[in-house]
């Protein structure tokens, strides 16, 4: 019945989703919590677009908040959990396969972290990538997922998409996916073989 299975990156195939390491950098850089609830919905998410560069990003936020940024802030990046992966999700992908499904990782992500993980040999265990920061569009934008689907040559109703934000999960649902809402690995791990 279903031909893909699609996999977030943060608080998926990692376990850490990313929201507080990202909220502790800018607090720690010296924005307040209204500050950085605009970075994220402004600057942060066109960095996950790749409209803006490293330089521009950090740029952007030094001017319009009037921060003091220690060169290189990116190294920070490189502190988070998420960098690394869940082996028993891995291993969840490699069993999908085993059962012939396609694996994607569909993911709003950063270029610096896209490029650790990269590096790291990690989307080389899935079939392919669709990456926020590579493609312009962010989840729950319609277009990435349209994306993805385009890119692994299938539909919504063959499709499995997990994810542990709601919003992303109601927008593929709405499309046709089926959806799982990632809570932690044993009950994706269940989910996902209770489908397949």
């Amino acid at each position: 019945m279903y031909s893909t299975i699609f996999f977030d990156w943060s608080g998926v195939v990692a376990d850490d989703s990313g929201d507080i390491f990202i909220r502790e950098l800018f607090l720690g850089i010296g924005a307040n919590n209204d500050q950085v609830n605009d970075i994220i919905k402004t600057y942060f998410k066109d960095f996950s677009k790749g409209i803006l560069s490293e330089i521009e990003f950090w740029d952007k936020i030094r001017v319009n908040y009037n921060l003091q940024i220690n060169e290189p802030i990116s190294k920070e990046f490189k502190k988070w959990k998420g960098l690394v992966a869940n082996q028993n999700i891995i291993s969840l992908a490699n069993e999908a396969k085993c059962s012939g499904l396609s694996t994607a990782v569909l993911t709003n992500i950063i270029e610096p972290i896209y490029t650790i993980i990269k590096q790291a040999g990690y989307y080389d265990k899935f079939d392919e990538t669709i990456a926020s920061c590579k493609v312009g569009f962010v989840k729950p934008q319609k277009e990435i997922y349209q994306l993805a689907l385009n890119k692994l040559k299938t539909t919504a109703q063959q499709s499995i998409f997990i994810d542990d934000k709601l919003e992303n999960i109601n927008v593929a649902a709405k499309m046709g996916f089926k959806v799982i809402l990632a809570e932690n690995p044993n009950q994706i791990i269940h989910d996902v073989r209770n489908i397949i």
